[in-house]
């Protein structure tokens, strides 16, 4: 399905590899989302439109800025729609898509580094790769490596074949195809013996770790708390943690008590008190609480998790199938914004016809 309202890299029809408890910059109750009718892009709240559509393009909300493109260029916006910063070119200019911490990423010629809310650049375009910065740390990749930097761009751990963002102070690792966990100063808190489960961050003092081919949970010390018995798990959020085994995913709670059955295709993390859940047999989303109950109807054919108080929902059908080395198949219907009641905050007022972007 079309990606219209940013919600990170979590994808409607399946789960990413590792899902956080927070899958947007900025989820506090009364962060302007974004949106787009068309070509335009624009900013709500659970209240309503706020930043009426104007932009060619719109990112999110983080520490209160956010970038938006018009014609004219490129520049940092706040929380009212107000350019803090010059309009740059981004043909010719450093731009960045999100701030923490004061600077973003921005990259040049094919090369990440950061730069200032006025584009002043404070750490030259050097990795292959930049995430944002968070305790004055930054997690970054060059020469196939992964490790961290601090503000000055100086790395301040060992480096590793793979690495994470830190999540309750410690950061998942890579090495020889094993998982480990670091503390901020680069040692080892967990040593790198266990295979990784796509709820691969601390959450809530537990994570999701592959042992002997199946997903369990252990805490901090490395003592196993959840027996591995499932083909896969995600992060706990809002006290429980959805659980695969035979294709289906339910819920389990810090003891392992599975509390909602293993039925659904797809099953989210819970998010402000709810989670989107696909039905195997309808092919529809809907909503449920942690008893299982439904708060919002299987109705959707499409829904996001919950973000500042509202959430994106689909209602389409398939018209066709493009035919190209890349088949994607295209769809007519309606995009909305729903808020915990349901109630459509904004809705297409007319069918659009969007591409799924997924070859096959």
């Amino acid at each position: 399905m079309k990606c219209w309202l940013l919600l990170g890299t979590l994808m409607i029809a399946t789960l990413a590899n590792a899902q956080r408890p927070e899958i947007f910059p900025d989820c506090q109750s009364g962060t302007p989302i974004p949106f787009n009718v068309g070509d335009s892009w624009g900013y709500l709240t659970a209240s309503g439109i706020v930043i009426p559509p104007q932009f060619k393009s719109a990112g999110p909300f983080s520490g209160g800025l956010a970038t938006a493109c018009t014609l004219q260029g490129c520049a940092v916006i706040n929380t009212k729609g107000q350019f803090v910063s010059p309009v740059h070119d981004p043909h010719t200019s450093v731009m960045m898509s999100k701030y923490s911490e004061g600077i973003g990423a921005v990259e040049k010629d094919g090369k990440w580094g950061y730069a200032d809310v006025s584009g002043n650049v404070v750490i030259p375009p050097l990795f292959s790769y930049a995430g944002h910065f968070e305790r004055g740390m930054a997690r970054v990749s060059q020469g196939g490596k992964y490790f961290f930097v601090n503000r000055k761009g100086e790395r301040i751990t060992p480096e590793f074949d793979g690495a994470f963002d830190f999540s309750e102070d410690l950061a998942a690792v890579e090495v020889d195809h094993k998982i480990g966990y670091i503390r901020r100063d680069g040692t080892f808190a967990l040593p790198a013996i266990h295979q990784g489960a796509s709820g691969i961050d601390f959450s809530e003092g537990l994570v999701a770790v592959r042992i002997e081919g199946k997903v369990g949970f252990m805490d901090s010390t490395g003592s196993i708390i959840v027996k591995p018995s499932y083909d896969d798990a995600y992060p706990f959020s809002e006290g429980l943690a959805s659980v695969t085994s035979g294709g289906k995913w339910g819920y389990i709670d810090k003891s392992g008590n599975l509390v909602v059955p293993l039925q659904y295709r797809i099953a989210h993390m819970f998010i402000e008190g709810v989670s989107s859940v696909l039905l195997s047999d309808s092919g529809k989303w809907g909503y449920i609480d942690k008893t299982g109950g439904f708060v919002l109807p299987p109705i959707y054919d499409a829904a996001m998790p919950f973000c500042a108080g509202v959430a994106q929902v689909e209602s389409f059908r398939l018209i066709g199938v493009d035919s190209s080395i890349c088949r994607t198949q295209r769809y007519e219907g309606k995009h909305g914004v729903i808020d915990h009641s349901g109630k459509y905050i904004w809705r297409d007022s007319n069918d659009q016809i969007w591409k799924s972007p997924f070859c096959y």
